[in-house]
């Protein structure tokens, strides 16, 4: 771990880190925001799913573009943008505004997936690249949770457009220091530094197993994004409605679930360095339907905190493994591209989680849906266990490419 902060990968996240508060801000600015307007619940609903979308729409995009120029350029270019979509969000005056301004800062945001995760993936060496991906993924549920703790309390104590224009600077500060960072960088894409054994790492990424690669870290991250997004969903209703708890209550799980999650991925990156991809998979997977299970027949505020540890351990152990496996399996000359198909591999799965769990809410109980999360984690199992059969990755491609 210590390697990672003092090389550039670290000064990258620290760089980074700055910009995911103003996520959180957004998270609960925006909703308090649109009521203030008088919007109707599916004008509110259809304006927050901006959000998504532009995650969907976006992330491969970035993928592409750095793919043909570079790292460097498109990363501080996301962020000046980024900036600029909060202050338009900030600006904006009625409902249609917000919602256009609100999927435009996604998309901008988004770059971080694709571009920082294709950057750790290919500068990190073999027994650091699961830690340092789980790094990245720890620092957006830290500044989410963080970002909206401090904007409810700014929201307290001066205007929300106010508390935006605030947070639409930290970007900017991102910006800056990556660009620190980023000096004296020579990008590397083109194959003029390769040595020979380079150009025969990426012909064996290039060969027939890379399609079979997506196809199942496809399956794994769907099955597994149903539960995730299915929890933060339906968390708060199972809390409220099933246990006849307070909004408070479900405000403190839901916290709890974000903080458990952030505390973990990093030991979980570090068991997937050391343990290997797929046994770290598998046990997250075991340890995420467990969590599910407890939930669904959860009978006290104690029992779903316990299951939100659970799932939060599971989802630790899945993340940086499934991230540094794909990376691994990955071209270098598409390796953006990838990890962009990849992060919408788990916008796919954050789409569907609320709608099959609301499905079996529906005709069986608020439990069954999470019933159903558990199931869904256990097949991710069963497809992690056989991932070496299903995908077979040569052992050469564990090596780093010149960057």
């Amino acid at each position: 771990m210590r390697e990672i902060l003092r090389s550039r990968s670290g000064a990258l996240l620290g760089a980074l880190s700055v910009s995911t508060l103003t996520i959180g801000v957004m998270f609960i600015a925006i909703p308090l925001e649109l009521r203030s307007l008088h919007a109707g619940p599916r004008e509110i609903g259809i304006t927050l799913s901006m959000f998504g979308l532009g995650l969907l729409l976006f992330e491969w995009l970035w993928g592409v573009i750095a793919d043909r120029v570079g790292y460097r350029g498109p990363l501080i270019a996301s962020m000046l943008l980024y900036a600029a979509g909060v202050f338009f969000v900030a600006r904006s005056t009625t409902v249609p505004f917000i919602a256009l301004s609100y999927l435009l800062t996604s998309g901008m945001l988004v770059s971080v997936g694709p571009i920082g995760r294709s950057f750790l993936g290919t500068t990190l060496p073999t027994n650091l690249r699961a830690t340092g991906l789980a790094v990245l993924s720890a620092e957006w549920l830290f500044g989410d949770a963080i970002g909206a703790g401090l904007g409810g309390q700014l929201i307290e104590r001066m205007p929300i457009r106010d508390v935006l224009y605030i947070a639409s600077a930290l970007p900017l500060i991102s910006a800056l220091l990556l660009a620190l960072v980023f000096r004296g960088y020579t990008e590397t894409h083109g194959r003029a530094t390769w040595s020979d054994a380079d150009v025969r790492v990426e012909q064996a990424r290039t060969g027939p197993s890379v399609g079979r690669v997506l196809l199942v870290t496809a399956a794994i991250m769907v099955l597994f994004q149903l539960g995730f997004a299915g929890e933060t969903a339906l968390l708060p209703l199972l809390v409220t409605a099933h246990l006849n708890l307070s909004a408070a209550s479900a405000g403190t799980a839901l916290f709890a679930a974000g903080m458990f999650g952030g505390v973990l991925l990093v030991p979980g990156g570090v068991v997937a360095d050391r343990w290997g991809r797929r046994t770290a998979m598998v046990a997250g997977c075991l340890i995420s339907a467990i969590g599910f299970a407890l939930y669904a027949t959860a009978g006290a505020f104690g029992v779903v905190i316990v299951a939100a540890a659970a799932r939060a351990l599971g989802g630790s152990l899945i993340w940086p493994a499934a991230t540094a496996w794909i990376s691994e399996a990955s071209p270098r000359r598409r390796h953006a591209l990838v990890m962009g198909l990849f992060g919408e591999f788990e916008n796919v799965g954050v789409t569907l989680g609320p709608v099959a769990g609301g499905l079996a809410w529906s005709l069986f109980g608020i439990q069954a849906a999470f019933v159903t999360y558990a199931v869904a984690a256990l097949l991710a199992g069963a497809v992690a266990a056989l991932i070496d059969r299903l995908a077979p990755v040569p052992s050469q491609l564990t090596s780093n490419p010149a960057v």
